[in-house]
């Protein structure tokens, strides 16, 4: 039986696909496996967001190739989208596919692959891959054209999946994880290609009376209503986590950046989760260094996420996409190296706060894994949660715990 492993760069889309790849391949008597490991044939799932994560994508084949030098590699998804030429210098690259139709590299590996691989019944969902969450791909593409971003050049339009489709997914998934991560390339866009949709609340509403709690991987200003947080506060298996994408906190960088909110109607977004969810965890990603910004831009957006009071920040400086409209602007970011340093202590403090906030409440958790005497597990509002206890905890059980105090990169608790 030969063995194929699977290196998945970038979103949870992508984690999708390649578990769906994986599935395949295991139907037709592979032996399948996720990450940099001994193997005779490789796919690497290929990411473009940045220039670093591409440079990373290009680089697994080297770290391949010293694993197995005789190795097979397939490569895949946006990297290889947007450059194939990039991953063709190895003579060990037998096909390169961008982002449609990943399914095509089964019928690749199969046409070059010698070996006669008998079909096997296999009936086991790979969705969960080695974690306690699922994940649920619900919508594709996204419309938006931000100033700075590929995605919409390389995964196209935005697609919203069948309910029914996703409801027979929700149905099989709650079945093996407690926990379900509703994920898209602009999530909130859902329901917008079709007629009569009420939108990504339809999808909420699949979770109903599910045992599984569930949560939204990104959202966008532009879903947050009334209308959708208060019915989504009456579900009790909800996670009430909120990554609501900002970008920048000031006005005329994300102008240029093409985001359609100010930070004004972003704030009021924000104060309208928490009416509904007062302990809700909300986080977000800041680039910092886009070409227009300004230092008084860059002190502008610092003072505003401290006045939102993040739980988490993802800080990154700008990285320069060809292709892309901010391509051409004139670069006149200066000091990015300081401002990524200030913007994190900022996103530090803010996070000490809201763990020290949390100190004394009690959390439901869902067991992920055991670190040195430590079991790992989140909140619903997702607090990393180091969990000490004389009994063995097996993955994807719940428990509820109390906060102890501020640890690492989220809080001690105990078992209550």
């Amino acid at each position: 039986m030969k063995k194929v492993s699977i290196v998945t760069l970038g979103c949870k889309v992508n984690q999708v696909e390649s578990e769906n790849i994986a599935e395949e391949l295991e139907k037709l008597g592979y032996s399948v496996s996720m990450g940099l490991n001994e193997a005779d044939i490789y796919i690497i799932n290929t990411c473009a967001v940045t220039n670093e994560a591409e440079r990373k994508s290009r680089n697994i084949i080297t770290k391949l190739l010293k694993i197995n030098p005789n190795s097979s590699i397939y490569v895949c998804g946006c990297a290889s989208h947007n450059n194939a030429d990039n991953f063709k210098k190895s003579e060990n690259v037998k096909d390169i596919i961008g982002n449609y139709d990943k399914n095509a590299l089964v019928k690749s590996i199969c046409k070059n692959d010698p070996t006669e691989n008998k079909p096997q019944k296999n009936n086991v969902s790979r969705r969960v891959t080695e974690r306690t969450r699922a994940i649920l791909w619900a919508q594709n593409g996204c419309n938006n054209f931000c100033t700075y971003c590929l995605i919409p050049y390389l995964r196209g339009r935005e697609t919203s999946f069948p309910l029914a489709d996703l409801e027979k997914e929700v149905r099989k998934l709650e079945k093996i994880a407690n926990e379900i991560v509703i994920t898209g390339i602009n999530l909130s866009s859902y329901g917008n290609d079709i007629e009569g949709s009420d939108g990504l609340i339809e999808v909420a509403r699949l979770f109903k009376n599910s045992p599984s709690r569930f949560r939204f991987s990104s959202l966008e200003v532009n879903v947050i209503s009334d209308k959708f947080l208060s019915e989504l506060a009456t579900f009790e298996n909800f996670c009430d986590q909120f990554h609501l994408s900002l970008q920048s906190g000031g006005n005329n960088t994300l102008k240029s950046m093409n985001r359609h909110y100010t930070k004004e109607q972003y704030l009021e977004k924000v104060e309208l989760i928490r009416k509904y969810f007062p302990n809700a965890g909300i986080t977000t990603d800041i680039i910092i260094g886009f070409p227009t910004e300004t230092e008084d831009d860059f002190n502008e957006s610092l003072e505003f996420v401290k006045s939102v009071n993040f739980f988490e920040m993802h800080v990154f400086p700008y990285s320069k996409r060809n292709g892309t409209v901010a391509e051409k602007f004139k670069n006149i970011a200066t000091n990015v190296p300081e401002r990524v340093k200030k913007m994190t202590e900022a996103a530090n403090a803010m996070k000490q706060e809201f763990l020290k906030k949390n100190v004394g409440l009690i959390h439901e958790v869902i067991i992920e894994t055991k670190k040195e005497n430590y079991y790992l597990a989140h909140t619903k509002n997702y607090i990393l949660c180091y969990i000490e206890s004389n009994e063995e905890l097996a993955p994807n059980s719940k428990v509820n715990v109390k906060i102890l105090t501020p640890y690492a990169d989220g809080a001690t608790a105990k078992i209550v």
